[in-house]
């Protein structure tokens, strides 16, 4: 290390003040002194959960649907909704102002499966299952209430996971009557997840459970009882209302009264010896014919009628005997709004 007598020493050899070069020394010591500060706030802001990293560029992601406008569901009519339908619910149930002052900041929602949310630190998302959770990938829940309804949380510290059952029914017999949240974090410091899944669990349930119908009584070969409803389209339309649309449209093609229809909780109903059945995802459909302007495939006593562009997507399927496809002719352009 230089000291100050060798400092004396160059000023005399080469002949220049000794206050220079001393100037030059301390000049050093702050730049190394300023160095380090900046590298050490650079290193605390990286782990400080208060720093606004950047969300993605592209949005939705390769693996996401925008949010689209769908109706919104009332009463307990939220556990029989599809699970594209019941993730967009969830996503617009509140508004973006309200995710965002859940959350902390800018927040960019989607729908992959589940509705799926992101800030600058967290990590989303929000769907109906079919059951409490009896154990998580991070051991054995807690049991808790949330919005006075039961419910079970498991926090770590990469993040929460917390469901709520919404509706009392038993499990697997097609309706979906528990809300999963789980709030994430990938940074290094620790974020308080769960005041975050607690509050964002409560503002859905209110978003999406006003005052409304009950689930139907659901039979243990998912039987529901017949409602008469009014006539319209069942896109987005909870899997009961579904039913009973399709039994009305049935009796209307069939020219007879739809009384002894019966309708299932799974989006399906029988009248007179001729079934018809929704399905969100289908096996792979190998048009043969178009009927309402869609692609339908006709064989033996069944017609499908694919309801979009993707193959395996949404189907109405008809079956029984009879002239079936001009049955589904007249059954099918209500059902789809027409």
């Amino acid at each position: 290390m230089t000291t100050g007598n060798d400092y004396r020493e160059i000023a005399r050899k080469t002949d220049r003040p000794m206050w220079i070069w001393a100037g030059c020394a301390l000049t050093s010591v702050l730049l190394l002194l300023g160095v380090g500060t900046v590298v050490a706030i650079t290193l605390l802001n990286k782990d400080d959960p208060g720093t606004e990293a950047e969300l993605p560029a592209v949005w939705p992601s390769s693996s996401g649907q925008a949010l689209r406008e769908v109706p919104m569901p009332t009463g307990e009519m939220v556990a029989a909704l599809t699970g594209d339908t019941g993730a967009q619910v969830l996503c617009q149930v509140i508004p973006e102002q309200r995710w965002e002052e859940i959350l902390g900041g800018r927040t960019l929602r989607e729908v992959t499966g589940a509705c799926h949310a992101v800030t600058a630190q967290l990590d989303i998302s929000a769907q109906m299952i079919a059951a409490l959770p009896e154990d998580t990938s991070r051991g054995l829940p807690t049991r808790t209430t949330v919005a006075g309804k039961n419910a079970v949380v498991a926090t770590d510290k990469g993040g929460t996971t917390l469901s709520v059952e919404l509706v009392d029914v038993a499990p697997h017999n097609g309706a979906s009557p528990v809300l999963n949240v789980a709030v994430r974090t990938g940074i290094a410091r620790e974020i308080e997840t769960e005041p975050k899944a607690r509050a964002l669990a409560e503002a859905l349930i209110a978003g999406a459970t006003p005052p409304g119908p009950k689930l139907p009584k659901i039979g243990e070969d998912g039987e529901i009882p017949l409602e008469k409803t009014e006539p319209g389209p069942i896109k987005d339309q909870p899997l009961p209302v579904i039913s009973w649309l399709l039994c009305a449209e049935l009796g209307r093609a069939l020219g007879v009264p739809a009384d002894t229809a019966k309708p299932t909780f799974f989006a399906a109903c029988a009248l007179n010896g001729v079934t018809a059945d929704y399905g969100e995802f289908s096996s792979d459909v190998q048009p043969t014919t178009s009927i309402a302007g869609l692609p339908a495939q006709v064989t033996e006593g069944a017609v499908v009628v694919q309801l979009t562009s993707d193959r395996r997507g949404e189907t109405l399927k008809f079956k029984g005997t009879g002239d079936l496809t001009t049955l589904v002719e007249k059954a099918v352009p209500p059902l789809l709004g027409r």
